[in-house]
């Protein structure tokens, strides 16, 4: 069983990955949306990602480690199609969406219940959950608003 410590470093490895490659994909997203809201939102959680990034591998570096992980073959499916201007921006947000079930917990918060001994990281991670939430939660609304556009 890996230390805390160890366990830690990984996620924060792995996370600032994801959140690196999920940056670079909503950039193509970004270039290709042709929704003036949509965009606009996704500029915030595109700079939301690019940041959390950044203050992982800060906090994983303050632990002594350097960033190391790629992102899995699943995950750089899902950023190829965001990336991919063929596919629908409604297709996109439903794919997105349909990685957190409804009315769960953010998966970093799951994260940060699990560390006990690095208050730092664990504070790192619920401020961050609470930043995926309300992503979330806007892409929720701009869904119901393409849908309503639609009619």
């Amino acid at each position: 069983m890996p230390s805390e410590r160890a366990r830690v470093i990984g996620l924060l490895d792995a996370f600032q990955a994801a959140e690196r490659a999920g940056a670079e994909a909503i950039a193509g997203w970004i270039s290709a949306c042709g929704d003036d809201r949509l965009r606009a939102g996704l500029r915030v959680i595109r700079t939301r990602d690019r940041r959390h990034a950044a203050l992982a591998e800060g906090r994983l570096r303050a632990l002594g480690a350097e960033p190391r992980a790629h992102v899995s073959r699943d995950l750089a499916a899902v950023c190829e199609v965001v990336a991919d201007p063929g596919v629908s921006d409604h297709s996109k947000i439903d794919l997105l969406l349909g990685r957190v079930p409804p009315n769960s917990d953010s998966p970093l918060a799951e994260f940060a219940r699990a560390i006990e001994d690095d208050a730092e990281t664990r504070a790192l991670f619920e401020s961050i959950a609470d930043d995926e939430r309300s992503s979330l939660r806007w892409l929720h609304r701009m869904r119901a608003a393409l849908v309503e556009g639609a009619r």
